[in-house]
């Protein structure tokens, strides 16, 4: 089967559409407005694939801190390890997840994408032969699929041509969202407008160049199915740039949108440097003492253990399964020092499925965890430090009692 996955938009949003003989399969969204952020956390940003409906089917997530670590000991394939880098993990409208994307390098000059799903492994070989982007699609030794992209590109809109052998029909829907991905992490052009034609000529140097079989489109499908992607590829780019009246309205746009974002960005900026710089409201060690008793809480001079001793007062909250501690160190210097110790090692505890947040602010940290059934979290204002350890189906009232406490 020969299926097309054509970019329609790439002003203002990244949209696609998966097309079998003109109708429309799935449907397609990348991010596209550039945001520069330390440890590719823009990626947080989901690639999200529908039905031709636009009922979701498949969404992306992003791990930072996997994907950090992972490319910082990207060569461990020297000591006979395999690093995984730019991992998508697939979330299913449900919750749940299904698998990854993701490129594995495995030596030197020696790397392909590799697809993650429902247990099993698809090896993805890409392979630039001048004028067009192949990549060859194996279950095992078996090749399944072929997608080739032509590099000429008009107006940013991008074109995959996808075929599948039919009786991997089922992978479809999946093989359709791996596109996506590849396109988000080798052809997204962020946050750019106007009318153009690209012609790009590339050659790759890989170990796994001859995973490429030139006649396996004709072995499977025939030689008409080859001749009819030879006619598609010459014919790109199927349009050229358009007339003055649309370049004027994509300009006045261009203006708006940049506009917006300049007046966001302000905005964003004065409530972080507000945020970071406002004074804060730390709570005095008999303050803590006299709350906590007030909610029920038997407290008592107790610190957490592992975290030093450098503490002035300490108290333990206990309620149930439910332990809080307080701190007051003589210094915010000493403060953070016990709290990123506590961050490590809640960390640490970090088990699949788990969920994270972390804010760090001059005057202020928090960092929060959830895992296994458990929820950890940790804050601090100036010289003091509260965290907390306990059963997660309490998350919420403890979310609450910390923001009463102002921490």
């Amino acid at each position: 089967m020969l299926i097309t996955i054509q970019q329609v938009r790439a002003s203002g949003k990244n949209l696609f559409q998966v097309l079998e003989e003109g109708r429309v399969l799935f449907k397609a969204q990348t991010p596209w407005m550039r945001i520069s952020a330390p440890f590719d956390a823009e990626r947080l940003r989901a690639l999200n694939f529908t039905d031709s409906a636009g009922n979701e089917i498949f969404h992306t997530d992003y791990r930072v801190l996997d994907n950090a670590l992972e490319d910082i000991t990207r060569y461990k394939y020297l000591f006979g390890a395999v690093t995984k880098l730019g991992e998508y993990q697939i979330v299913g409208r449900d919750g749940n997840t299904y698998g990854s994307f993701y490129t594995q390098l495995d030596g030197a000059f020696s790397s392909q994408m590799t697809i993650d799903f429902l247990g099993c492994s698809y090896e993805c070989y890409l392979r630039y032969l001048g004028k067009v982007l192949v990549i060859s699609i194996y279950n095992g030794e078996r090749q399944i699929a072929q997608v080739t992209k032509p590099l000429d590109v008009c107006n940013r809109l991008d074109v995959y041509y996808l075929h599948l052998d039919d009786s991997f029909r089922n992978m479809l829907p999946i093989l359709s969202f791996f596109v996506i991905y590849v396109d988000a992490m080798n052809f997204n052009r962020p946050g750019q407008f106007g009318y153009s034609i690209e012609k790009n000529r590339s050659y790759s140097f890989n170990k796994n160049n001859d995973r490429y079989d030139p006649d396996w489109i004709s072995k499977t499908f025939g030689q008409e199915a080859a001749e009819q992607l030879g006619i598609l590829l010459k014919n790109q780019p199927v349009t050229g740039p358009n007339g003055p009246e649309q370049t004027k309205r994509m300009n006045r746009q261009l203006i708006a949108i940049s506009a917006v974002a300049a007046l966001t960005a302000i905005i964003l900026i004065s409530v972080l440097v507000w945020l970071a710089l406002r004074p804060a409201d730390i709570l005095l060690p008999g303050e803590f003492y006299d709350l906590m008793q007030s909610q029920g809480y038997t407290v008592s001079e107790a610190a957490p253990a592992g975290l030093g001793d450098s503490w002035e007062y300490a108290y333990e909250a206990e309620k149930g399964e439910q332990r809080l501690y307080y701190m007051s160190f003589p210094s915010d210097k000493e403060a953070k020092i016990c709290y990123k110790a506590a961050k490590l090692s809640f960390s640490l505890s970090r088990s699949s499925p788990y969920s994270e947040t972390s804010i760090d602010l001059i005057k202020t940290n928090k960092y929060a965890l959830s895992c296994g059934g458990e929820f950890f979290q940790v804050s601090r204002v100036g010289n003091t430090v509260i965290l907390y350890t306990g059963p997660e189906w309490d998350k919420l009232e403890v979310k609450e009692l910390f923001k009463n406490l102002g921490y």
